[in-house]
């Protein structure tokens, strides 16, 4: 049996970098009926409920983005994605919409235009300066300031690409978001965040490396392009990261429940929000999500620790029954 002094350290522990927990209402405080915040999320899940290839990613990152920016008017972006793919058009000479045109242009050509448009006249860019700000993994951020991180300026990239007919790949790189351009005859990797640098696979296999100090192996496979969920999973996924780092929980528990309506029997994320609803005092729903991670994973490197807060959790709502 638990006494007083072991559920206030449990308490503490749960604390992350040290501060008290947050004190945040339950679910259907958090998503009153007909907010703005509950329609975002119905839309977010309406949206992401099909085939992964009809998930238009620009909306779906629009949608997210409005986590920040509630009054986002996501039209006013994608009209902005459209403008920029109209410019490109008018560097290769194109007065039509066709995108059937396209295929009498040498994709070099289109490339260099893309480039051209992105980074020499809008001066879209890396933010190496501020890299973990959360404004870098915000769409309409992106489109507003021109700096951004490795996805969301390849998420920009591959926007406007489909816009003008080209069909662009995100490749998922350990530590860095590239896309890719698969010709006939050869593979095209382009870094968005060096403001277009055209790579080969030896290029980001020797980037990678320097990155991790040599210890990442980088099998063949994770030069396959990632699915829109996937790309969306770590977008959020980045959000996820940064939220917590800055102690904001209540954005950190959205990220969660969006990745979940994305890869739902994720062990993983039922975890990290079940952590989160322990943060913010959400005890039963904290011990749902801890339950059905050991369900999913009963084998666990930290099954243990989870296991322990099961029990303190259940002896914490004992004592405020």
């Amino acid at each position: 049996m638990y006494n007083t002094r072991d559920i206030d350290i449990f308490r503490q522990k749960l604390a992350y970098c040290g501060h008290s927990m947050v004190k945040c209402p339950n679910m259907t405080e958090e998503f009153p009926k007909e907010t703005t915040q509950q329609r975002t999320y119905r839309a977010f899940e309406t949206l992401v409920a099909g085939e992964d290839t009809a998930i238009d990613i620009a909306k779906a990152a629009l949608l997210i983005a409005t986590i920040e920016y509630p009054d986002l008017d996501a039209t006013h972006y994608l009209a902005q994605l459209d403008a920029l793919a109209h410019r490109v058009r008018g560097v290769l000479g194109l007065q039509t919409s066709n995108t059937h045109i396209l295929e009498e242009i040498a994709p070099l050509s289109v490339i260099d235009a893309m480039n051209r448009v992105l980074f020499e006249e809008e001066h879209f860019r890396g933010n190496e300066s501020d890299y973990y700000n959360q404004a870098n993994s915000f769409l309409n951020k992106v489109l507003e300031d021109h700096i951004g991180i490795p996805i969301s300026l390849s998420l920009l990239y591959m926007e406007v690409g489909k816009r003008i007919g080209l069909h662009i790949d995100g490749i998922g790189l350990p530590f860095h978001f590239v896309v890719r351009y698969s010709l006939p005859t050869e593979i095209l990797y382009i870094d968005p965040f060096e403001r277009g640098l055209l790579l080969t696979e030896q290029d980001c296999r020797d980037r990678i490396r320097i990155m991790s100090g040599g210890k990442t192996r980088l099998p063949r496979h994770i030069f396959e392009p990632v699915s829109n969920r996937q790309l969306l999973v770590r977008l959020l996924g980045n959000l996820k990261h940064i939220y917590l780092r800055n102690e904001d929980y209540n954005n950190a528990l959205t990220i969660c429940d969006y990745i979940l309506l994305l890869i739902p029997d994720s062990a993983r994320e039922l975890r990290d929000r079940g952590t989160i609803h322990l943060q913010l005092k959400h005890y039963a729903r904290a011990l749902h999500d801890m339950k059905a991670y050991l369900e999913l994973e009963p084998r666990a490197e930290d099954r243990y620790e989870i296991q322990n807060h099961i029990r303190l959790t259940q002896q914490i709502m004992a004592m405020m029954n």
